[in-house]
């Protein structure tokens, strides 16, 4: 093939790959939206969320229009999901049959704060999620009078909890108190766990760590009403 014909057919070639993109951008301007899905990508049996809800908020957060995929607003309408207080994460696309697909994942607390005013999730950031009349979460329950600062503790405690095998379900609860001082309480046995200012956790942690390799060998453990762990190099235990 002469070089003439070589470039003849290179021109051709993207002259028609060119009328093919153009042709389908103009066929998806004239698209007409055909309907919505969405879709929960987690905790589908455990849902914070329900979907007629869903839709109607969607509904509302879609433009009044001629119903023209090519008029919605993607990425805007990924940020207003985004900003839903359950969900973690939107995603937003549509599909050439003119469906608008939504792809939602949920938050999963870490604790629920018990106060005067009523109560709320614990996110791993120290955010603030509303409880579902919809899903009842079983985690661990915080109380006392706790601050912006105090749930970020809270929220990078129970994080490195999740992370250790030995304590991913160890404490039911937390209580903090007037001086800033954690007590906690065990899923097993009747005591309670000292733990002090939120300051040197890990250290506190692995004391707690120690004692419970060697509680099997221990007497009376059943008849512990406290185990303290504010002090360091120290683990006192109190009995009846």
């Amino acid at each position: 093939m002469k070089v003439w014909q070589q470039i003849a057919f290179w021109i051709i070639g993207l002259s028609a790959w060119f009328l093919l993109i153009s042709s389908s951008q103009d066929a998806f301007e004239e698209l007409e939206m055909a309907g919505t899905h969405i879709s929960f990508e987690n905790r589908k049996d455990r849902s914070f969320l329900d979907l007629a809800e869903m839709n109607q908020l969607l509904e509302e957060s879609l433009p009044d229009s001629s119903g023209l995929v090519s008029e919605i607003n993607k990425a805007l309408l990924e940020e207003s999901l985004d900003n839903h207080p359950a969900i973690l994460k939107a995603e937003v696309y549509s599909k050439i049959d003119g469906n608008l697909r939504i792809m939602l994942w949920q938050h999963n607390p870490l604790a629920r704060v018990i106060t005067k005013k009523g109560s709320f999730y614990l996110l791993d950031k120290g955010q603030k999620m509303p409880i579902s009349p919809h899903y009842s979460e079983e985690v661990p329950l915080i109380s006392g009078k706790l601050d912006d600062a105090d749930l970020k503790d809270l929220a990078a405690f129970w994080s490195t909890l999740k992370t250790d095998e030995f304590y991913q379900k160890f404490f039911v609860g937390l209580h903090c108190n007037e001086q800033k001082e954690w007590t906690l309480f065990p899923r097993k046995g009747k005591f309670k766990i000292r733990i002090g200012k939120a300051e040197d956790l890990s250290e506190k942690l692995a004391k707690l760590k120690v004692f419970y390799s060697q509680a099997p060998a221990l007497k009376d453990i059943n008849k512990l009403i406290e185990i303290d762990l504010r002090y360091e190099g120290q683990l006192i235990c109190r009995k009846n």
